[in-house]
């Protein structure tokens, strides 16, 4: 004869169903399900549902840049924004800590949003990434109405500031900087401005975004060793020597 084990009663054993009612009686229907119990918890898990957000607006917003439902101009102040959101939140040691990284982030919450992630791990512009060139005569803009001496004046002001950024962040890794943040932003200060007077790929260009890539990887407070300081510097001053050959 084969007999129920007393340790797993079915659905509808008495004891199930009386355990069942007294758990029900112990939970006020009537009242919101609370995650949290105390301030700091709350606002921990507001924090969690701002990057949640984050990740779907920005995915949003990838798709359709792509797409080409959005301008190059609109697309680049709204995800740089999203992007400054994603790491100022992630500035707090406590959310640092429960997100983990965004692997596990996924996982716990059994998100895809490919597009954002891709760019969260990346951590720069789509437009900074691959910038789009210009020309004249493919769509017209502003610039172009522009006189042709205020657009050689910009564009010499615009390789005196990445010249500058260039000079800026070689003295900051002299002066022995090795944060993360200490050295993303000024290198994603320089390939910013970079790309304001060429869009067109140079020696050297592609070892700004791998290095920009590996600091975005890290946490803020995680600093690059010895050797990587010495090979980044070696990286940005050979990326300098290029940029200023095509400046000539």
């Amino acid at each position: 004869m084969n007999l129920q084990q007393p340790y797993a009663p079915t659905a509808y054993s008495s004891s199930s169903f009386s355990s069942t009612a007294a758990l029900r009686s112990r939970i006020p229907l009537d009242e919101e399900a609370r995650l949290y119990r105390t301030s700091a918890q709350r606002d921990l898990y507001e924090s969690l549902a701002e990057i949640y957000a984050i990740i779907v607006t920005l995915d949003f917003v990838e798709k359709a840049y792509v797409k080409d439902t959005i301008s190059q101009e609109e697309y680049t102040p709204i995800c740089s924004r999203l992007l400054a959101q994603y790491r100022t939140i992630l500035k707090n040691q406590d959310v640092a800590n429960e997100f983990k990284d965004l692997d596990s982030f996924r996982a716990q919450y059994d998100i895809e949003y490919a597009s954002a992630i891709s760019r969260l791990r990346v951590g720069i512009l789509a437009t900074v990434e691959h910038p789009v060139s210009k020309e004249p005569g493919s769509t017209y803009t502003s610039e172009q109405s522009t006189p042709a001496p205020s657009r050689a004046a910009a564009s010499a002001r615009a390789a005196a500031d990445a010249t500058g950024n260039f000079i800026t962040f070689m003295d900051a890794l002299k002066l022995n900087y090795k944060a993360k943040d200490q050295l993303h932003p000024l290198l994603g200060e320089l390939m910013t401005s970079l790309n304001a007077v060429t869009t067109k790929d140079f020696d050297g260009r592609a070892k700004i975004i791998e290095w920009l890539i590996k600091l975005n990887s890290m946490k803020a407070t995680d600093e690059i060793t010895d050797d990587e300081a010495r090979q980044l510097l070696f990286d940005i001053d050979h990326a300098y020597k290029a940029f200023y050959t095509i400046l000539e």
